[in-house]
């Protein structure tokens, strides 16, 4: 398994004015290689292409809504994402489920704001619709990519896209720049407050925030869209999996919104991945795709004649659910989750129960919530080590259990609009993260239509 470490000082540490050198990740049981060889680098000047109030790491959904909330406060907002689109797991890895947006018991609208916003624009083109299946909504991934589009630009949000953050620049606990590639070459963006919303807490990690690994993370999947396959997919691939190279699994599949021609399909797990380390994520894309074309050449062999599987899309990166595990001020716990706590800071409110998929097995580890609903605290997003970054959607500090409820869109997503929002009032206070008021936050994220209950 992958071993427990924590990563504190060292070369992530923040020190003086030099770029922030990348911590070595755990090295995890396969794929792993540790470089013997080294080339020096000559120094070189690097065009700064922009300063701005904000600048958001990572173009998920929560990235954007981060972006989004900090530009509606008068915020200057640069967005940098490496892949061609935004959205996230659910654009590029094709996950289509967002969970239900009303509470466990009064049956009442807990989550609102850009979450409800997009899903209704979608719903008017016939791109989401209730789920018959579980309580929520399915998605078209594709035309969520345009919705996300339309918000960055209408609120004047500068983007990066096909752009990759390489390293950052801090002096004295303060992050400085972040140094971008792209198809431009080496640049530099400066900025008052940073956001991460890399997923894998990338900037966290060089900016010296400590973290850990857990063993065991939750392993990642592969999804696809996929016609024609036989409804009898789930147990075929069971009784046929060691012909095919497939290890005992669990997984699932959804409708596509305005289309009965074909499924999303989820059905397997990449296991015993570190997908935070390079050589193993690389190793990890192929073999997901190398399972999805498993069980649909076990769908030819033996789903009978009706059974003609055609692949029509497939993820561009793989669904990576568990990576690092960050420090906060707070750590939300399992027992928080369960308990329904009510924090009187909480920016977040979720339904979706606990569910750690089996690092072995791939199966679904539910608990159930034993309220109403569950909140997430700003607490989780800030830390003390560094004064101008908010953490947001997977890098927010949770333990395992509460970590494999939180984890989901319709909750992350919240994040991101409270880290906008600190973010703008740090940046326009001129404030430390640490020192912006919770209430504030959380009165701007209400007149924004974000859903915020009155702690009791």
């Amino acid at each position: 398994m992958i071993s427990r470490r924590m990563f504190i000082g060292g070369s992530a540490a923040l020190a003086g004015s030099s770029l922030m050198a990348r911590a070595a990740e755990p090295a995890g049981q396969a794929f792993s290689t540790v470089a013997t060889d080294s080339i020096e680098e000559a120094p070189r000047r690097i065009p700064v292409v922009q300063t701005c109030d904000v600048c958001v790491l990572g173009g998920s959904c929560t990235g954007v809504f981060a972006a989004v909330r900090a530009a509606q406060l008068g915020a200057k907002v640069a967005l940098v994402e490496k892949q061609n689109a935004f959205g996230g797991v659910a654009a590029s890895a094709l996950v289509n489920i967002w969970h239900k947006l009303d509470s466990n018991l009064q049956k009442k609208p807990i989550i609102g704001g850009l979450t409800k916003q997009v899903i209704d624009r979608l719903m008017a083109i016939d791109a989401a619709a209730k789920s018959t299946r579980s309580p929520g909504f399915i998605i078209n991934t594709d035309e969520l990519k345009i919705e996300l589009d339309k918000l960055v630009m209408d609120n004047r949000i500068t983007p990066y896209l096909h752009t990759f953050y390489t390293a950052a620049q801090a002096e004295n606990g303060t992050i400085k720049a972040v140094i971008i590639e792209n198809k431009s070459g080496r640049q530099a963006l400066r900025a008052k407050v940073f956001i991460d919303a890399t997923g894998d807490g990338d900037l966290a990690r060089d900016a010296g925030i400590p973290f850990t690994i857990r063993d065991g993370n939750q392993p990642p999947t592969t999804c696809a869209e996929i016609s024609g396959m036989p409804d009898s997919l789930a147990g075929l691939i069971d009784a046929h999996r060691q012909e095919f190279n497939l290890a005992k699994d669990a997984g699932w599949h959804a409708a596509i919104p305005g289309t009965e021609v074909a499924r999303l399909y989820a059905m397997t797990h990449v296991f015993n991945v570190n997908a935070a380390d390079a050589n193993q994520l690389s190793a990890a894309e192929i073999e997901g795709r190398r399972q999805v074309r498993a069980y649909m050449d076990i769908a030819r062999k033996y789903g009978g004649k009706k059974s003609k599987p055609c692949l029509l899309d497939i993820g561009s990166s793989i669904g990576i659910r568990e990576t690092r595990s960050f420090q906060a001020r707070y750590t939300l716990t399992e027992e928080d989750v369960l308990s329904c706590r009510r924090f009187p800071d909480a920016i977040a409110n979720g339904t979706y129960h606990v569910d750690v998929h089996d690092p072995k097995t791939g199966v679904f580890k539910f608990k159930e919530p034993r309220g109403d609903f569950y909140q997430i605290p700003l607490s989780t997003m800030v830390n003390d080590k560094v004064r101008n970054l908010v953490l947001a959607g997977r890098a927010i500090s949770a333990d395992r259990g509460a970590f494999g409820a939180v984890r989901v869109m319709v909750n992350l997503n919240q994040t991101g609009e409270a880290a906008g929002v600190t973010a703008a009032l740090a940046a326009s206070q001129d404030k430390a993260v640490p020192a912006v008021d919770a209430q504030a936050v959380r009165d701007h994220l209400s007149k924004l239509g974000a859903i915020i209950i009155p702690a009791s």
